[in-house]
C-alpha cells in the first residue's frame, strides 16, 4: 500500500482542511513572518537602542506565540473528528467573511458614485438609503420602516 493510500485511510471521518483551516494557516505564517521580521529589527536594533530592541523581543515572543498557537489549533481543526463541530466553525467563519466583504464592496460602490448619489441613514431604523444629489431639499419615506423625513441633497 502507498503512502497515498495510508493517508486517505488515516483521514477518513476526519476534519481535514476547510476554509476556515486555509485561513488560519494562512494568518499562522503572516504572524511567523512577522516574527522573524522582529527577531531581525532585534539584531539591528542591539547596538544603537536597547529599548528599541527589548521592544523588538517582546513583539518577536508575542507574533511567534500567537503565530505557532494558530498553526496548532490549524492542525487540531484539521486532525478533529467532530465533523459537524468544525462544520458549524467554518460555517461562521464563511458567513462573517461575506458580511465583510459585502461591507467593503458596498463603501466601494458608494465611493464610486459619490458624485452621482447622496448616501444617509433613516434616523428612526438606521437603513442606508441613496438619493441623486443636486435636488435641494427632498422628502424620502423610507422602504424598511415607513418613516417620512426631510435631507438636503
Amino acid at each position: 500500500m502507498n503512502f497515498r493510500n495510508k493517508l486517505y485511510r488515516f483521514m477518513q471521518g476526519r476534519n481535514g482542511a476547510d476554509e476556515f483551516a486555509k485561513f488560519q494557516n494562512r494568518a499562522s505564517l503572516v504572524l511567523l513572518m512577522l516574527a522573524i521580521l522582529f527577531s531581525i529589527l532585534t539584531v539591528a536594533f542591539v547596538r544603537h537602542a536597547m529599548k528599541a530592541a527589548v521592544v523588538f523581543r517582546i513583539l518577536y515572543f508575542v507574533f511567534y506565540a500567537l503565530g505557532l498557537a494558530m498553526m496548532i489549533w490549524c492542525t487540531f481543526r484539521m486532525m478533529s473528528r467532530n465533523v459537524a463541530k468544525r462544520q458549524k466553525e467554518n460555517t461562521t467563519f464563511l458567513y462573517r467573511r461575506q458580511k465583510l466583504r459585502r461591507f467593503f464592496e458596498n463603501k466601494k460602490q458608494e465611493w464610486k458614485n459619490r458624485k452621482t448619489y447622496k448616501y444617509f441613514k433613516c434616523p428612526k431604523c438606521g437603513q442606508r438609503m441613496r438619493a441623486p444629489r443636486h435636488k435641494g431639499k427632498i422628502r424620502v419615506t423610507c422602504s424598511n420602516c415607513s418613516n417620512v423625513f426631510f435631507t438636503k441633497t
